[in-house]
């Protein structure tokens, strides 16, 4: 008797401090009271909330499970389960957990709820809207909770008119739901209402001020509309609630990079590098800033511990999901042409039909020599976008340096129908016209002249078109030099 007498102690000790926010002293008391009586369900179940109150989602998720089996016919067990393994992204034990819910109540709005979020979770769409038309069946009014979590479904799928109607009918349902009006502000952002959505941010950050997320969310679209301190003032609000949110110091890096700020936009990189190695794209953003203060053997390091990353990532990132174009760019920059080479294989750029890829990896051919390989890349841009004049000039730069004169011709004059203002085209232009004068002039002096003088023959004139510079030192070499620029002696 006095056991029991002084387990209930214990419990009623331990939700006086849990009201207290007390969390391991009302954990100690919660155990000392288990210890005593190991049967009593519910001070298992107020266990998992102590703590899951004190942030250890993953021993709280154990204590509601231990309270599900010993109180099969309850919900609220099961439930909690189910939201604690969706915190832990445990998605497909949370649709089991809420799955349990709704066998013991058919017309539970929460276990709908949850389950169509972990399906959403999933990307399991159409799995998310059968469970919610199922639940609207089930259910006698329009659930608040199941519109909100379709509408994430939605939005996913950039479904824009359907997304909104369902925020709207969530608001009417259950106003109160949070970040409702934030998530319809997105969603308006989406369709160009960018004022409205302005106003919805403002009205939810009225009533919840401290909401980093919305705060986020608001920073993000003033930075779209070129409001660019607003939303610097924004993601510095959320640095005042959580110093390490590495969202909102990426942003702010961002926003220096854009202003020309290159060493605040530097600290800011380095910092979320810092805080989270796995944040998305940080080390390209970062060699973008090393590249343009001139620090290239710090960019060319993160450039190379971020190939050997996505080169060892299993599976190997897609052309699709990941910027590999921007990344093959900077390793160019930093000249790491053979690497770029190797990124573009390994995700199979030699297939793409997309031209950005395959300019890139015609770029990154040239710049290693493999002029074949660059030319082939080249002429499958021109498959897709058969007005690409930048493809055209390289072509051309190629042809000309191998001495392919009426090829290079061709490729220069196609080019400069598309854009006849192109300077490097122009330049290529010039170019050809010198090339084509030295060899006629190297035919019309004939093989007898003796070495060393202006117009070696076809030796000198081949290597005019190699190099875009007079073998020898007369007028012709200095007119090649001084006329045309870099643009037309590398491809670009």
């Amino acid at each position: 008797m006095s056991d029991w007498l002084d387990a209930e102690a214990h419990a009623d000790r331990a939700l006086e401090m849990f009201e207290r926010g007390r969390w391991s002293e009302a954990e100690s008391e919660l155990r000392k009271a288990i210890e005593l009586n190991p049967q009593q369900a519910e001070w298992h179940y107020n266990l998992g909330l102590t703590i899951e109150a004190a942030g250890r989602d993953s021993e709280a998720l154990d204590c509601f499970a231990r309270t599900a089996e010993m109180m099969p016919d309850q919900v609220e067990p099961a439930i909690a389960a189910g939201n604690t393994a969706l915190r832990l992204l445990r998605f497909r034990e949370a649709i089991d957990w809420f799955g349990r819910a709704l066998r013991v109540d058919r017309r539970h709005e929460g276990a709908y709820a949850g389950t169509i979020d972990a399906q959403v979770r999933l990307e399991e769409h159409e799995e998310a809207e059968t469970t919610f038309y199922v639940s609207q069946q089930a259910l006698e009014s329009p659930s608040g909770s199941c519109l909100a979590a379709i509408a994430r479904s939605l939005v996913d799928r950039e479904d824009w008119d359907r997304a909104a109607w369902c925020l709207r009918e969530a608001l009417q349902a259950e106003p109160t739901i949070p970040r409702l009006r934030a998530m319809l502000a997105f969603v308006l952002a989406a369709q160009g209402q960018q004022q409205r959505a302005v106003q919805l941010y403002l009205r939810e950050l009225r009533e919840d001020p401290g909401n980093a997320d919305t705060l986020l969310d608001y920073g993000e679209l003033l930075v779209e509309m070129g409001r660019l301190a607003e939303g610097a003032e924004k993601f510095r609000r959320v640095l005042e609630l959580e110093p390490a949110n590495v969202e909102a110091h990426e942003r702010l890096g961002w926003i220096a990079l854009q202003q020309g700020r290159d060493e605040q936009a530097h600290l800011e990189y380095e910092l979320v590098l810092k805080l989270d190695p796995d944040f998305p794209g940080i080390r390209l953003s970062l060699a973008e800033v090393l590249i343009r203060r001139g620090m290239l053997e710090d960019a060319r390091r993160t450039l190379g511990e971020e190939l050997e990353h996505w080169l060892e990532a299993s599976p190997s990132p897609s052309l699709e999901d990941d910027p590999v174009e921007r990344f093959a760019r900077l390793l160019l920059d930093a000249a790491m042409a053979m690497e770029a080479v190797r990124l573009l294989e390994a995700t199979d750029a030699a297939r793409s039909d997309r031209p950005e890829i395959l300019r890139a990896l015609a770029l990154a051919r040239f710049r290693t020599g493999d002029g074949d390989g660059g030319c082939a890349a080249a002429r499958r841009v021109l498959r897709y976008e058969s007005d690409c004049v930048v493809s055209m000039h390289n072509l051309a730069l190629h042809a000309l340096g191998a001495g392919q004169l009426q090829i290079a011709a061709g490729w220069i004059h196609r080019g400069l129908r598309v854009d006849p203002h192109d300077a490097g085209l122009r330049q290529l232009r010039i170019r050809l016209y010198l090339a084509v004068a030295r060899r006629l002039f190297a035919r019309w002096r004939g093989p007898g002249r003796r070495p060393g003088s202006a117009g070696t023959g076809m030796r000198g004139g081949s290597r005019v078109a190699a190099t875009g510079r007079s073998a020898s030192s007369g007028t012709s070499g200095r007119a090649a030099a001084t006329t045309a620029g870099p643009a037309s002696r590398r491809p670009r």
